[in-house]
């Protein structure tokens, strides 16, 4: 019997030689042939999935989306409002070695929108979906009772993400001092009332499966 080919695993297996790729070369390297000698397919099987450099650079990018959204949606919440929004927060630094390859790979796509629109347009569905994740969040908290303008929060927020994660990829600051800032500018934006009834949803539902 013809064996059974699962093509998403593939494609996510394809992904992560990219974004490997990315990290040792830059985009520059990402090349049919680049890609072939770091991950052993063979260049026919590559373009089976994604048969352009276009195609796989826009399709690495995609993922860092997904793959966040993913793992948000698996943490181990407590049920405490405040300290499951500041997991959630914390998740979205590179502070260990999945989220570490993301933001590297993050800040390459990042560079090369600045003066390359496709990159941009690609980039900013990964900001925009942050930051209506952000928006959401901080919505849902106003809407039960917490002290919060959920829109410069949440640019506040996002804003603050960005920069942490640059300063810890240049290894500039420590995971303790990162923390520690996004700590310091939830309180400031995120004012707990007293006697609340019911915490708020860390992650809003209805946004995705």
């Amino acid at each position: 019997m013809p064996r059974i080919v699962n093509h998403d695993t593939r494609r996510e297996e394809l992904t992560q030689h990219v974004w490997q790729l990315i990290r040792k070369q830059g985009l520059s390297g990402v090349t049919i042939r680049n890609l072939s000698q770091e991950s052993g397919w063979s260049s026919g099987a590559i373009r089976h999935y994604l048969p352009t450099r276009e195609q796989l650079l826009t399709f690495a990018a995609e993922q860092l989306d997904k793959q966040a959204e993913k793992r948000l949606r698996h943490l181990p919440y407590t049920g405490n409002p405040l300290q499951d929004f500041q997991q959630l927060l914390h998740n979205l630094l590179p502070l260990d070695d999945e989220t570490r390859t993301w933001m590297e790979v993050w800040l390459a796509f990042t560079g090369a929108a600045i003066s390359e629109q496709t990159y941009a347009d690609t980039q900013g569905i990964v900001y925009n979906n942050v930051h209506q994740l952000l928006r959401e969040i901080l919505t849902n908290f106003q809407a039960k009772g917490w002290q919060v303008d959920p829109e410069p929060a949440s640019t506040e927020l996002h804003a603050l993400l960005d920069g942490l994660s640059i300063h810890l990829l240049l290894r500039q600051i420590t995971p303790e001092q990162a923390r520690e800032a996004l700590e310091v500018a939830l309180g400031r934006v995120l004012v707990e009332p007293a006697g609340l009834p019911t915490p708020p949803a860390p992650y809003p539902k209805g946004r995705g499966s």
